[in-house]
């Protein structure tokens, strides 16, 4: 059949179920289904797969997060400088932020505090990064990438982009684009929110982020 028949009564089908839908989830939708056609076997072999696509997606990208862990772990065991992933990404922040609060680079991963000063202070003790105190606040320490950071930041760079290549093997650079545009406003959503709410209930949070008053 010609393509764009076939493509037009594809969007025929669709307008009938969703008459008040636009192109763009159009898109969305015929992209979803020829995905699911082209690979029929279902997420975790069937077995333990959540109830609702959301809960699913957050199980998926769970374990893809644990997979790329364990990879990067064994991309970087030949780089003594450093002992785990997240000294990478602190030392990646750190080079791309210019000289910064300790504080800064800590909340920027999400973590807290005492870990986040556990992983500067090995890449103090391995010359990767210097410190000094913030001549505005004399509390605060104020870091920077070494010159002997930068060398190492680099040979985890090139181990980085091969642990990317290996997880997200059967994405193509475009569909990996989609993922991350798709993605991205979780992200820039709940960056800010998450050492505000920390202290939060589950149903506190979800009242607050989805604005919906839960019954008791």
């Amino acid at each position: 059949m010609n393509k764009t028949v076939l493509l037009v009564n594809e969007w025929a089908s669709f307008e009938e179920n969703h008459p008040d839908a636009d192109i763009e989830a159009f898109c969305s939708y015929y992209l979803t289904k020829q995905r699911s056609e082209r690979n029929l076997v279902p997420p975790f072999n069937g077995q333990g797969v959540p109830p609702t696509p959301k809960s699913l997606l957050v199980k998926l990208m769970g374990y893809i997060v644990k997979v790329f862990e364990t990879y990067m772990k064994t991309a970087l065991a030949d780089v003594p400088e450093v002992r785990q992933p997240e000294d990478f990404y602190f030392l990646n922040s750190i080079s791309f932020r210019g000289e910064c609060r300790k504080t800064d680079v800590i909340t920027g991963f999400l973590l807290g505090l005492s870990t986040g000063i556990d992983v500067l202070n090995r890449l103090l003790d391995n010359g990767l990064i210097a410190e000094r105190t913030d001549p505005d606040d004399k509390r605060a320490k104020l870091v920077s990438i070494t010159e002997e950071g930068r060398i190492v930041l680099f040979k985890c760079y090139a181990r980085a982009q091969k642990v990317a290549d290996i997880v997200f093997s059967e994405l193509s650079d475009d569909e990996a684009r989609l993922v991350t545009q798709l993605l991205k406003g979780v992200e820039q959503k709940h960056s800010p929110l998450m050492f505000d709410l920390r202290d939060k209930s589950i149903d506190e949070l979800y009242e607050l982020v989805m604005g919906v008053k839960l019954g008791n």
